[in-house]
């Protein structure tokens, strides 16, 4: 193999190990999602059913032992296990536990409180296509008002959901793993291969230097018969003899070099194949990566990116503002009244609704600007290279085209309106920091009567 081969697949090995590390990024966002909602899962259980405070104690004193490590299926798998078995174990002994007309007023805020925070989860856990289907389903449940499956059977599910997502990340996790190895070994091989091939030019050099000094010997003693001769018929004799001796060796050596030459090739036909089918793979195993991490970083419903690909961006515009010393603003719109629009049009306009949203607000935002949905009906902002001011300008363009968009279902007109909240880093400020003083400008921005921008200001 020759030296730009060798470094065209070193290069090839090298990018195979970014993606790798992209790939554990990725297990790690979906690590702190997987707290999150084992934290609010717990929280729930605490308002719910006081008495399986010891249990849900257990699992919190679980995940400190593990620390910020990955969370291990394995072990904390059992925990949710036991801990939904001992809620089913208590609604099974309440008498009428589906009618939620014979609930107190406690009960059903609690009951609530369910399905209020696991479809906000559901929403905002980037899942993998092949559990987008059960995740929807799972939302349907929880926003049909009629449906009175219990408590500990949702939050099982959603356990259930989260973790065989987890386990889906670890096999294509393991999958990678698994061809790195076996490309290093076959670069292991190549250069074995190599070092091998260059242990055979020394032995062929040495094997053609020992037949040209045979032959060097044959025609010298030729040389000095010949010189000492005194009879013409044993000189012909004593050249004949050596002749055939020269003749004999070459014979050798041609024969030995055939037999080198035919084990070579049979060894680099074996090494290409093998090559062959690691490229095939390679480039197999590359394709559903990339496919993978679009799917991961994208939202289904609005085709917009998601909160994880926020999370990345944000990261990398804070990164270059503190570089190159430009502003950065970041914006969070909610659409208004839209909880009206579920439940006078159903969930089926309101998805509409918010698909609408997100195009046209991926339309209007300038060429460096970037929008993500980041959960529900919230989508956030980002504006590199323009301060509070100017963003506030672009913002307000922004909301009155959308205010201005007809959007329609089943012919019925509907009124769609966003309201917005704006924020500026600040020197230092953490991404959290200006997060929340957008958020507060939002909800100022709901006060104030909707379909309106309000900016944060920097307290002094």
């Amino acid at each position: 193999m020759n030296d730009s081969a060798k470094t065209d697949y070193r290069a090839k090995y090298e990018q195979l190990l970014d993606e790798f590390s992209s790939l554990e990024t990725t297990e790690q966002l979906q690590q702190s999602l997987l707290r999150s909602l084992l934290n609010r899962v717990l929280f729930a259980v605490d308002k719910a059913y006081p008495t399986l405070a010891k249990e849900s104690q257990a699992l919190r004193d679980l995940m400190r032992q593990i620390g910020d490590g990955p969370l291990p299926i394995t072990r904390i798998q059992p925990g949710i296990e036991h801990l939904a078995e001992a809620i089913r174990a208590i609604e099974a002994g309440d008498p009428t536990p589906d009618r939620e007309e014979d609930l107190s007023d406690e009960e059903v805020a609690e009951r609530v409180d369910v399905r209020d925070f696991l479809p906000l989860l559901l929403e905002r856990v980037a899942f993998t296509e092949s559990m987008e289907g059960r995740r929807e389903k799972l939302l349907a449940i929880l926003n049909n008002p009629k449906d009175k499956t219990l408590n500990s059977i949702l939050i099982d599910r959603a356990a259930t959901l989260i973790n065989d997502m987890r386990r889906e990340l670890e096999n294509e996790k393991n999958e990678l793993a698994d061809f790195l190895r076996q490309l290093t070994e076959a670069l292991s091989e190549i250069d074995q291969h190599t070092l091998a091939n260059l242990g055979d030019v020394e032995t062929q050099r040495k094997v053609q230097e020992a037949l040209g000094n045979a032959v060097t010997e044959q025609v010298s003693h030729i040389d000095r018969t010949v010189s000492d001769a005194t009879d013409l018929d044993e000189l012909k004799r004593v050249v004949r003899q050596r002749v055939a001796r020269i003749s004999e060796q070459i014979d050798t050596f041609r024969k030995m070099e055939d037999k080198r030459l035919a084990a070579v090739e049979l060894e680099n036909n074996q090494m290409r194949e093998r090559i062959g089918k690691l490229e095939a793979s390679r480039q197999i195993l590359q394709e559903q990566l990339m496919a993978s991490t679009q799917k991961m970083l994208r939202d289904t419903l609005t085709g917009l990116p998601n909160r994880l690909a926020f999370d990345e961006r944000v990261t990398l515009e804070v990164a270059r503002m503190q570089r190159e010393h430009t502003p950065l603003c970041l914006a969070i719109w909610d659409v208004d009244h839209f909880k009206q629009v579920n439940d006078t049009f159903g969930h089926q306009a309101g998805d509409k609704a918010l698909h609408v949203v997100g195009k046209t607000l991926n339309r209007l935002i300038r060429d460096v600007d970037m929008v993500a949905r980041y959960g529900g009906e919230e989508f956030v902002m980002i504006l590199p290279r323009a301060n509070l001011q100017q963003a506030f300008v672009v913002l307000e363009r922004i909301r009155e085209q959308l205010a201005g968009t007809a959007f329609r279902f089943k012919e019925t007109p509907l009124k769609i309106t966003l309201s917005c909240g704006v924020a500026e880093f600040g020197a230092g400020e953490t991404i959290e920091s200006v997060m929340m003083r957008a958020d507060e400008a939002l909800y100022r921005a709901k006060a104030n009567g909707r379909n309106r921008t309000e900016m944060a200001y920097l307290k002094s």
